[in-house]
């Protein structure tokens, strides 16, 4: 059952013509994740996850404004990266504004050096549940 989130599309996250930067839109995906990852009690693992790939397909532009329901699920979970599906939904204008997923990958920075490693199995159960 996918994780659901509701936000509101602000001034800052636009761009000069009015509408949602592409970095913003990934910024409030990411602030899904980590509503998600507290819902969950695993906020700690949250700062282990440096992003590996990450694809978005815009449909349809978000403005000032704009309520937006974001859903997040699970793709894939590995025993060292999950990869997780998004969706935002633009409840203000009835249409799918963006898709896409993103490859998160845990890690072990000891030494300064990301190595990747397992993820702890609380992690692994959160993202099945997803």
């Amino acid at each position: 059952m996918p994780f659901e989130a509701r936000y509101r599309v602000y001034w800052h996250h636009t761009d000069g013509a009015g509408i949602a930067h592409f970095s913003r839109i990934l910024a409030i995906v990411e602030q899904a994740e980590e509503d998600f990852y507290a819902s969950k009690g695993l906020l700690h693992v949250h700062g282990r996850l440096p992003r590996r790939e990450v694809y978005a397909s815009f449909l349809h532009p978000l403005r000032r404004g704009d309520e937006v329901l974001v859903r997040i699920w699970a793709g894939e979970v590995r025993r060292r990266a999950v990869r997780y599906r998004f969706e935002i939904l633009n409840l203000t204008a009835g249409r799918k504004a963006a898709e896409g997923h993103v490859v998160a990958v845990c890690v072990d920075s000891e030494g300064g050096e990301l190595k990747a490693v397992e993820c702890p199995q609380e992690f692994v159960e959160a993202w099945k549940e997803a």
